[in-house]
């Protein structure tokens, strides 16, 4: 329980922390916002200071007045929305809907935000088994929530390494991993998205270590995730995530080039019975 209390405490301050600065780059005092947003001025002075949550009704309302694009609300969406996030993951879900680019080398499943609602469910039973329906429609939702910076104007520039195992994996239903392939091949012709294969060919590559997410994140910095079946650890210390950065660039380069990858899916999809 003390860890939960901890947790939401630590996302009331970043959430905060996003607040202020977007109502700095806004150019308006909390008065003004208040005035704006038709809150009470000791609403955005408690919110800022992390002091208490709020409903959404009025983050939307902040959001707009301060013209921020669904920053907010997508980020009070991903990490208060009741949808079962873990504790552990709720920095990088709001770090994620202000980083200006994203870099993620996935080696057993496709990552998160790029997940279809039939992948999300078939992962989720087969790692939670004895978990009620209910919990996991849950996961369904916190996923398709994170999915929204993806749909953004200018969402962050996102380069997506697979490992060309994850799309071979098979499950009891087929077109799970059909309609999968189908939305990475979507998403890999989107302007700012940039989805490789690193093939089984590839001989001592060094991702066989496992998956990790590099992000970069404005007044925060770069750092790097990297997250087992049961918790997960953000690092933040410039050597390293200097080595993860540095192993990103050889994985890119043992990758086959966009096109290729494309050309690759479209055969495994095709393989698929």
């Amino acid at each position: 329980m003390k860890n939960a209390e901890d947790g939401e405490d630590a996302a009331r301050l970043r959430f905060g922390q996003l607040l202020r600065k977007a109502r700095g780059q806004a150019g308006l005092s909390q008065q003004e916002l208040a005035a704006a947003a038709m809150v009470s001025q000791s609403a955005v002075s408690d919110l800022e200071l992390g002091k208490k949550g709020t409903r959404r009704d009025p983050v939307v309302r902040l959001d707009k007045a301060l013209t921020a694009r669904g920053v907010l609300v997508d980020a009070w969406d991903a990490v208060f929305s009741g949808s079962g996030m873990t504790a552990y993951f709720r920095e990088v879900a709001e770090s994620e809907h202000v980083a200006t680019t994203i870099r993620e080398y996935s080696l057993s499943l496709v990552p998160g935000l790029f997940q279809v609602e039939e992948y999300v469910r078939a992962i989720s039973e087969i790692a939670e088994p004895d978990k009620p329906p209910e919990v996991i429609t849950k996961i369904v939702k916190a996923r398709k929530l994170r999915k929204q910076i993806l749909e953004r104007p200018h969402p962050p520039k996102v380069t997506v390494l697979l490992d060309e195992v994850v799309l071979l994996r098979r499950f009891r239903n087929p077109e799970v991993m059909r309609l999968q392939i189908s939305h990475l091949l979507k998403l890999s012709y989107r302007p700012r998205m940039h989805i490789q294969l690193v093939p089984t060919t590839a001989e001592d590559h060094p991702g066989l270590g496992g998956s990790f997410k590099l992000m970069d994140v404005p007044d925060t910095g770069s750092f790097v995730y990297i997250e087992s079946q049961q918790t997960g650890l953000s690092l933040k210390q410039p050597d390293v995530v200097a080595r993860y950065d540095r192993t990103f660039a050889e994985l890119r380069s043992a990758a086959l080039p966009v096109a290729a990858s494309r050309a690759r899916m479209e055969e495994i999809r095709g393989n698929i019975t």
